[in-house]
């Protein structure tokens, strides 16, 4: 992908744009291209490429490319020092308001069965359907709990939303008692960030502060509780041994660079807002897409998971009219899975679905033993492994990946009296399919039973890709603040966030 560079708004000094050298566009001459411009066809020394500039088998060999001009080296995007003095003066600056949230989509297509008629087999649902929710909030759980009961009353795969329908009250309730133990009218990030927080102070304390941040901690909790810090995606505040440096701004490296070096920032140094207000799983980390206000590189997927037809046979206590009948679940991409992990409420959700028409459960999967894993921070746990068949359904085709179900072993987390534990895919996907992404700023992973090649992967070029931390796009600065103009930054930005009230 090649992005076209923007020339620098008028800025104070202390700030910093791209430079205001465009680029070209690659332009790419075919030996076909030429023989269309002279009216002739010469479709044996056609030449074409996929997606990612391989080319297609069946064609011609790719013409030799042009040198490249000595006396115009690559363009990179370098930043202009900053000016300290004038960057200093800027610290005061609120840039709260500044940065436009992200725009939700659309509802999507809304269908609706008879009671009478309900489907309950994902190969009986119309095209096009799916049990997403794109144009909700995820963490508004009040939108989420209604839309999730006219969801039961479509009649479509209502058992499912079922399912949903109690982890949303449950985790409704799980938030209501943490709220209750901060100051009334804080949001829900808030207080996310609080018992964030709070873990992070004990680990310090326990740890005698030999960073020196329990007073950074302490104060920014407080800062929180009384209202005066504000969770703001985009913002963040930089902190020195409990001090407040700067107002909520957006983050830069250069800007960190300067501030931290003049505060001796090897210790008591504190960049509050830079990640989400939870903390964020260290783990390796259809399309697999990053959740928005998540980690960047933490990739989610949906698998299909069954009991093998092994457990569904009558018995004396059990009468199955039905095969196995396989559930959707969101996993993350975790490349660093030794293997698949859920929760134990997803295996009994499973056994529930498959109940026969008394309403029996049926017996639960093959135990294969208990596995002793080890966790990115070193500790070693336990789990109990069972079998069960796993496959990837495709909205699209509106079928399964694969006419087999593929068994796996499977991690069980007993989530009975704890929270639920993110599901880690394993490796299963990667060893059954190709696997690709590409260099364009979206983090986007791609899994296909066909090779990269012939897939629907975007042409990047790396140079241009824009920063891991890159500037976010600003608002316009309203006219009463006269000494900003304010500017707008190619790209979007990991998730940071902070504010303050003025």
């Amino acid at each position: 992908m090649v992005r076209p560079r923007r020339a620098a708004a008028q800025k104070p000094e202390g700030h910093y744009a791209a430079a205001t050298s465009p680029i070209k566009k690659r332009r790419i001459s075919t030996i076909a291209s030429s023989a269309r411009k002279k009216g002739k066809q010469k479709t044996e020394f056609q030449y074409a490429e996929d997606a990612m500039r391989l080319p297609l088998p069946g064609f011609a060999p790719a013409p030799a490319p042009a040198p490249a001009p000595s006396h115009k080296p690559i363009p990179v995007m370098v930043p202009p020092p900053l000016n300290p003095a004038a960057l200093a003066l800027d610290l005061k600056k609120s840039y709260e308001g500044q940065i436009p949230l992200p725009t939700l989509p659309k509802r999507q297509k809304r269908w609706r069965q008879p009671a009478k008629n309900p489907i309950i087999r994902l190969e009986d649902t119309p095209k096009g359907w799916n049990a997403k929710e794109p144009d909700l909030d995820p963490d508004d759980l009040e939108a989420q709990i209604a839309r999730c009961r006219e969801r039961i009353g479509d009649n479509i795969m209502s058992r499912v939303f079922e399912f949903t329908l109690e982890k949303l009250l449950k985790e409704q309730k799980s938030r209501e008692a943490m709220m209750d133990l901060e100051p009334a009218g804080l949001s829900w990030p808030v207080v996310q960030r609080l018992q964030t927080l709070q873990g992070t102070l004990e680990w310090l304390q326990s740890e005698n502060d030999k960073y020196e941040l329990v007073g950074n901690v302490t104060n920014i909790m407080a800062a929180y509780r009384s209202g005066h810090l504000r969770w703001n995606p985009g913002l963040v505040t930089y902190w020195s041994k409990g001090v407040l440096l700067c107002q909520p701004r957006p983050f830069r490296w250069n800007e960190f660079d300067i501030i931290n070096a003049q505060h001796d920032g090897h210790t008591g140094f504190w960049v509050e807002g830079l990640e989400g207000q939870s903390p964020i799983p260290q783990m390796a980390e259809w399309i697999a897409k990053p959740f928005p206000g998540h980690g960047e590189f933490c990739t989610h997927m949906d698998l299909s998971l069954k009991l093998p037809q092994s457990t569904i046979q009558p018995t004396a206590l059990f009468q199955p009219v039905l095969p196995s009948m396989p559930l959707d679940f969101s996993f993350m991409d975790d490349t660093g899975a030794s293997v698949m992990q859920i929760n134990e409420s997803d295996m009994r959700n499973l056994v529930t679905y498959n109940c026969d028409p008394l309403g029996n459960d049926p017996p639960l999967p093959p135990l294969l033993g208990s596995m002793a894993v080890t966790l990115a921070n070193g500790s070693t746990e336990s789990y109990i492994c069972r079998r069960f068949e796993v496959n990837m359904w495709s909205a699209r085709s509106t079928n399964y990946l694969d006419f087999l179900w593929h068994p796996v072993q499977v991690l069980i987390h007993d989530d009975t009296v704890v929270s639920s534990k993110v599901r880690l895919n394993g490796p299963w996907l990667r060893h059954r399919m190709y696997t690709a992404s590409a260099p364009d700023s979206t983090s986007y992973t791609y899994f296909g039973d066909i090779h990269p090649r012939f897939m629907s992967v975007p042409t990047a070029n790396p140079l241009h890709t824009v920063a891991l931390l890159p500037d976010l796009p600003l608002d316009p600065v309203p006219k009463a603040a006269k000494t900003v103009t304010a500017v707008t930054a190619v790209g979007s930005a990991r998730p940071a966030a902070g504010g303050l009230f003025p």
